[in-house]
């Protein structure tokens, strides 16, 4: 029992060793000893028992197909689940005026989407490192932490007014991502559906009260069920937590490539919220897609370790990589592009289709993959590169858009650029076996 232990905290920090010696190495990285080796586990020095625990560890090829398809459709449907608690702004804008509302989501989302960034890297670290209960515990407190930045700021620059819809927005948005990376998504699609029933019904009827109950029926469902989730998890005996300095270097790329991933976007969006429809609903394939990018990135690396084990030379695995980059890039602009789609195809029967809201539509497909290409680069190497092209076309983005009256052409423009810059930066390092070891 005590072995299987050990073989559980080895496949979480390393999933795809190449030999005993790098078991070895790490498990002496965490501590355990020639003498632990004798007295805790009853074998000869660290080497026998690195070497066991090598044979016991799970094979990525035999163990990929096994896994996959529940989790992956299940990933998948996670836009439609961020898309349904939006439904319910329009009420919210209704009380609270349009321009107010805006600056108010705006601030709820960039927080959110910073500091959750931040929150998920560190409980992934954790759960690596042995210490699942330990990563429960920093959510909630990064949670409640993230809610209390994004209402103190709200609070200072806004009024208490807008306060109470950034509690309600961080509260929801936060305890998302909290049942997210639980993979509770079932629980979730129960819980954003009064909010859905709300938004239509505000739609339908311009009911504002019940809509906003309905709303906040949602938050407290969803916190709820992010607060509890997770009760069951616990520490490895014995672990070492990471030093809190590990943790934040861990942490700190991540979120700086989400602060400015939230600016590129809600730069443009929010001044169109409120505007024509074409215009308001453009960033929805982008939602709706998301779960499907999420759900490729994840496969693209799944791939990389099943390839380490199959390709004999560097070469080959890097040609290998470069080819699965490039056709899970090609299925994430295809289910983005397909959603937009639907959305051009009902925009122009309904009459409302403009050229600024198709090219607005069209610039955040490629935003989609963009947002794919990124987290693929932050994985390789590219921590520090991937910030800097999205800086350099957020400047672009900014400086441009002051220069004309329709940043829509300038948007899908800065896409564009981003897709190929990111492209780029990735044709060398996605070849690199070290990026997935």
């Amino acid at each position: 029992m005590i072995l299987d232990e050990l073989v559980t905290r080895v496949a979480g920090l390393l999933p795809d060793p190449v030999d005993g010696l790098q078991v070895a190495a790490l498990l002496e990285s965490q501590g355990v000893t020639d003498q632990v080796a004798v007295d805790r586990y009853a074998r000869t020095d660290v080497f026998a028992l690195a070497q066991e625990v090598f044979e016991r560890l799970p094979r990525a090829g035999a163990t990929a197909g096994q896994n996959t398809p529940a989790g992956t459709w299940l990933h998948a449907t996670r836009g439609p689940l961020y898309l349904a608690p939006t439904t319910v702004f329009p009420a919210v804008a209704a009380v609270l005026g349009g321009p107010a509302a805006v600056r108010a989501m705006v601030v709820a989302t960039a927080v959110t989407w910073v500091w959750g960034a931040g929150a998920s890297v560190v409980a992934h670290q954790l759960v690596g490192s042995g210490a699942a209960a330990t990563a429960v515990r920093s959510l909630r407190l990064f949670g409640v932490a993230g809610v209390v930045i994004a209402v103190s700021v709200t609070s200072a620059a806004l009024g208490w007014s807008s306060a109470a819809f950034v509690l309600a927005l961080a509260g929801l948005q936060l305890a998302i991502g909290v049942l997210l990376f639980h993979g509770r998504e079932v629980l979730l699609s129960g819980a954003v559906l009064p909010a859905g029933a709300g938004g239509v019904l505000h739609l339908v009827s311009g009911a504002t009260v019940p809509a906003l109950a309905l709303g906040g029926v949602t938050v407290l469902l969803a916190v709820g069920a992010a607060w509890h989730s997770g009760r069951d998890a616990r520490d490895f005996d014995g672990v070492r937590l990471p030093p809190v300095s590990t943790l934040l270097r861990a942490a700190l790329p991540s979120s700086v490539y989400a602060a400015l991933c939230a600016t590129l976007l809600l730069y443009v969006d929010s001044r169109y919220v409120l505007g024509a429809l074409d215009l308001a609903v453009a960033a929805a394939p982008l939602v709706l897609g998301m779960g499907v990018v999420e759900w490729r990135a994840h496969r693209f690396f799944d791939t990389a370790a099943e390839e380490l084990r199959r390709c004999p030379l560097p070469r080959d695995f890097g040609a290998v990589m470069w080819r699965a980059l490039l056709r899970e890039l090609g299925i994430c602009l295809v289910a983005l592009g397909s959603a937009a789609l639907v959305l051009l195809v009902a925009l122009r029967w309904s009459g409302v289709l403009t050229s600024p809201g198709a090219l607005l539509i069209d610039g955040h497909v490629l935003l989609g993959g963009a947002f794919f290409l990124g987290f693929v680069l932050v994985r390789t190497g590219g921590a520090v590169l991937a910030p800097l092209i999205v800086s350099g076309v957020l400047a672009f983005t900014w400086v441009a858009t002051g220069l004309t009256t329709d940043p829509a052409p300038i948007f899908l423009l800065g896409c564009s650029a981003l897709s190929v810059f990111l492209l780029m930066a990735l044709r060398e390092s996605v070849g690199q076996v070290r990026h997935y070891r």
